[in-house]
Order: structure tokens, then C-alpha cells, then sequence
């Protein structure tokens, strides 16, 4: 059993001190006098993450285990997001909650009906209507009394069903025990949260040489505010977190686990039909040299299934991609001339304009930054720079100072591997260009659909290519997982005061 004791509090002080000063900033920044209308709502929530980050600092202190922290961490503050997040106001959260009422229903494959859409239940209809209220509104717990189902013209088709079991299973223990039509959202938020909460945490057990770039990615605010939402980003950010946890393993190794490898190549599989680019993590597996295998036979393997992999994925995403026309939007693409076919072909025909378009990627590189704390949209849109900003220069402090020394990755490993998130990053970008923009569209930005969720996974390699090993060997930083622990914390605070200052107010 775990007991806080006085000495606990009292050797964490400056921690402590520093996390409750932060707070006391974020209040002063982002607060205005209309949001003490709702004083003891905001007064709870804030002694929660103080009460809750504070335990988490005390509990790493005293136990130094990073997974478990990492989970405490994660549903605490996870628990809160959910719960303060108004309904359906998370980026695509409607079209992911419409899917998963369909797996509730049994319905694993969607079934375009007479050209107009997919037979939702009717509690989907009323969430709809209630779109963007808070927990603070009664109106949510009441009742539908409908029973009829209808249909609506988007649910993501294209994806495969696995990561829509929770939150339909979320949804459909809120039918059965009767429970008004928002428990269904909140349940399911619940269970896709706590899928992340274990996939994170066992993830960062698992790595054991490099345990906290995982965990700090994991607490990326955006990261979690994603996984506590019916948004499937969660899954993709946690199962790719999973699959490199398994690859340093494997590079770490003297000889490479058969169940490793199996369990790499399977994770990237699961992720990659969802997020098609990131397909290419799985040539990170030519790096591992071919004594390190227990056999020959499994040398070979290792080489031939990542080319199936790519593949299948490949494969899959081109004939997925096709169900896009049976959703809403469609409309999208009709009225401002989407067409994949025709914009390749003119990129093709217009070689310079191409090259110039795309010369502009790292300029567009600073908008995915500010896009880090972008949370909700469309007129729920709430998004601060400075938090932001201040981000940026925490986690490039923590790349560039982070020991990675005993991973021993070699110098052209880190050139293959900048190379491959390189091209992962283009290649998403060229997708979302082929996929959104209107045809000849002159410029890289937002309205091609690129965002900042689609890469934070992405992250945690980020040590592995830009840290200095010679001044990292000379470097000396006393507690230096605390710290970073409470760099984690304090943004994590400052996304929920910011976030809670935009909704809730008179």
C-alpha cells in the first residue's frame, strides 16, 4: 500500500512549489473575471490537477517506476479531459462516435444504405443535437425517447473496425443499462482513455533503455486530450509508442526475441492501416544486423515481410480510400473539384510549380507547431501560441539533452532514420494535398487537412536522431526524470486551465 508522508511532501517541496507556481501563472494568463461565474466548478478541477500532478511527483519520487507514473498520470488527467470536454467538439469526433454506434450494433464492415448514408441508432441523433454542450448543462442527462434509427452520411468507412471495439463497447453498456444517451460518449471516451493508459504505460515498460521519450510523448497534451475522445488518434499514437518500444528492444538485444519481431511487424501493421506512411517504420528492422537473429531463415524473414506489409497497406489504403465518396465528404470534394487522379497528373505536367509548392514545407513545419495546442474546431476552435511556443522549447531542451548514449545508435543509423520520418512526413502531407486540396492549389496549409496529431508518435524518435552525444556525456543534471516529469505536468496543467478558461465562462 502506498502512503504519502509528511518527509515525502517536504523532499519534493521545490517541485511542489514550482508546479503550484505554475498554475498560479496559467490562472493569471489565461482567466478573465467571467470565469468565476462558474468558481466552484473551475476551484474543483483545479484541485484535482494539483492534488493529482502532486501525487505523481511523489509517487515517482519515492518508487522511480516511469510506467506506473505514467499511467497515474495519464488517467487523472485523462479523466478530467473527458469529463470537461464538451460533446462532439473533438476534431472528427462525430463521424468517429457514428462508427463506433455502428460496432456497438454489431456492424463491423458499413453498409452504405440506398445512397444516403449508415443506419445510426437514434441516440446518435441525440447527442447530435445536443452538440458542443458541457457537463455543466442538465439538459445532456436527459433522456431520448426515440428508439428509431436513421441514417448519416459519414462514419469512416475507409478504416479497419479494431479501433472502434472499446468506445463501441462504451456505447453499447450504456444501452444496456439503460443510462441517458451522453453516458454512451463519456463511457466510451473512458474506455478508448484507459486503452491508451495501458498501451502508454506498458509501452514504457517494455522500452527499457528508453523509457522516457516514450513517456513524455505519451504526455503530450494533445497526445491525451485525442486518446480521451472517440478519435482513433489515440490508438495510432499509443500502438506506434508500442512499436518502437518493441524496436529498441530489438536493437538492444544481443539476439532478437522471434515474439519481439512478430510483435513489431504486427503493431506497424495495425497502425499502418490506419495511417498509411507510417508503414515505413517498419524498415527501421534493417538496421538490426543479420547475427543478431536466431536463425538465417529468420534473417530472411525479417527481410521479406516488411515488403508484404508495405504491400498489403498500400493496397488496402487505395481501395479504402475509395469509400470516401460515400460520406459527407464528398460534398467536400464535388464543390471545390477534389480529384486525386487530376492533381497528380497536373503535378506531374508542372514539375517547378511542384517543387515549389513543396520547397515551402519546412516554412508550413512552423503552423504544425502552433497546431500543437489547437484543441476542438470549428467555432469550439480554442488554440494558444503560447503554450506552444513554450512547449517547443521544452521538448527541444529535452531532445538535444536527453542521454542516449547507451543505445549506441550509429551515426548513419540516425541519417536512415531522420530520412524515413522524413519521408513519412512529406509523404502525409502529399497524401492530405491529393486527398483535399482543390485542384492547382498554390500552397501548403491547414485547408489540405495537415495537422499536428497526425506526427506526435513521430516524436519520441526525435532523441535518437538530434542528440549530441559529446555534450550529453558531459552533462549533468541532477534528477534530471523528475524534472522532465514536472515539465509534463505543468503543461498538462496548462492545457486544462487554458482550455476551461475558453469554455466555461459566463
Amino acid at each position: 500500500m502506498f502512503k504519502i508522508k509528511i518527509s515525502d511532501i517536504l523532499i519534493n517541496k521545490k517541485y511542489l512549489l514550482v508546479y503550484f507556481i505554475s498554475l498560479l501563472f496559467f490562472l493569471a494568463i489565461f482567466y478573465r473575471f467571467s470565469n468565476f461565474y462558474y468558481i466552484k466548478f473551475h476551484f474543483l478541477n483545479l484541485l484535482i490537477i494539483f492534488i493529482g500532478g502532486s501525487f505523481a511527483l511523489i509517487y515517482y519520487s519515492k518508487t522511480k517506476n516511469l510506467h506506473r507514473t505514467c499511467f497515474i498520470i495519464l488517467l487523472i488527467f485523462g479523466l478530467v479531459m473527458i469529463l470537461t470536454t464538451p460533446s462532439f467538439i473533438v476534431c472528427d469526433e462525430i463521424e468517429h462516435y457514428a462508427r463506433s454506434d455502428l460496432t456497438a450494433q454489431g456492424i463491423l464492415f458499413p453498409e452504405y444504405i440506398n445512397n444516403e448514408g449508415y443506419n445510426v441508432s437514434s441516440n446518435f441523433n441525440h447527442l447530435l443535437a445536443i452538440r458542443g454542450s458541457s457537463i455543466l448543462d442538465p439538459a445532456i442527462f436527459n433522456d431520448n425517447v426515440a428508439e428509431n434509427h436513421s441514417l448519416f452520411n459519414g462514419c469512416f468507412p475507409q478504416n479497419p473496425f479494431y479501433p472502434y471495439l472499446l468506445s463501441g463497447l462504451g456505447i453499447l453498456l450504456a444501452k444496456l443499462l439503460n443510462l441517458s444517451d451522453i453516458f454512451s460518449m463519456y463511457i466510451g471516451r473512458f474506455l478508448n482513455l484507459l486503452f491508451y493508459c495501458v498501451i502508454c504505460s506498458f509501452a514504457i515498460k517494455k522500452a527499457t533503455e528508453y523509457k522516457l521519450p516514450i513517456f513524455l510523448v505519451s504526455c503530450i497534451p494533445l497526445c491525451l486530450y485525442q486518446a480521451a475522445s472517440f478519435n482513433v488518434d489515440g490508438f495510432i499514437i499509443s500502438m506506434t509508442l508500442l512499436a518502437i518500444a518493441y524496436f529498441i528492444n530489438i536493437y538492444k538485444s544481443e539476439i532478437v526475441s522471434n515474439k519481439d519481431l512478430g510483435v513489431f511487424f504486427a503493431l506497424i501493421l495495425l497502425v499502418s492501416l490506419l495511417k498509411l506512411p507510417y508503414v515505413l517504420l517498419v524498415l527501421l528492422i534493417f538496421l538490426i544486423k543479420k547475427d543478431r537473429f536466431t536463425s538465417k531463415r529468420v534473417y530472411l524473414i525479417s527481410r521479406i515481410i516488411p515488403i508484404i506489409i508495405i504491400i498489403v497497406c498500400a493496397v488496402y489504403s487505395y481501395n479504402a480510400s475509395k469509400l470516401l465518396k460515400y460520406t459527407i465528404r464528398n460534398d467536400h470534394f464535388i464543390e471545390h473539384h477534389v480529384n486525386p487522379g487530376n492533381q497528380f497528373v497536373n503535378m506531374i505536367n508542372h514539375p517547378h510549380h511542384t517543387f515549389v509548392l513543396f520547397s515551402s514545407i519546412f516554412a508550413f513545419t512552423q503552423d504544425m507547431i502552433w497546431d500543437l495546442f489547437r484543441f476542438s474546431y470549428e467555432k469550439w476552435t480554442c488554440a494558444s501560441k503560447l503554450l506552444a511556443s513554450l512547449y517547443f522549447v521544452f521538448f527541444t531542451l529535452f531532445t538535444v539533452t536527453y542521454n542516449t548514449v547507451k543505445i549506441k545508435f550509429k551515426r548513419n543509423y540516425k541519417i536512415f532514420l531522420a530520412f524515413i520520418l522524413l519521408v513519412i512526413y512529406i509523404g502525409i502531407i502529399f497524401i492530405q494535398y491529393l486527398s483535399w486540396a482543390p485542384f492547382a492549389y498554390p500552397r501548403l496549409d491547414m485547408n489540405i487537412g495537415v495537422y499536428s496529431r497526425y506526427y506526435l508518435p513521430l516524436f519520441a524518435f526525435l532523441p535518437l536522431v538530434f542528440s549530441p552525444e559529446r555534450i550529453i556525456s558531459k552533462l549533468k543534471i541532477d534528477n534530471y526524470e523528475l524534472k522532465v516529469i514536472l515539465g509534463c505536468l505543468i503543461f498538462l496543467s496548462g492545457t486544462i486551465i487554458f482550455t476551461l478558461s475558453v469554455i466555461y465562462k459566463f
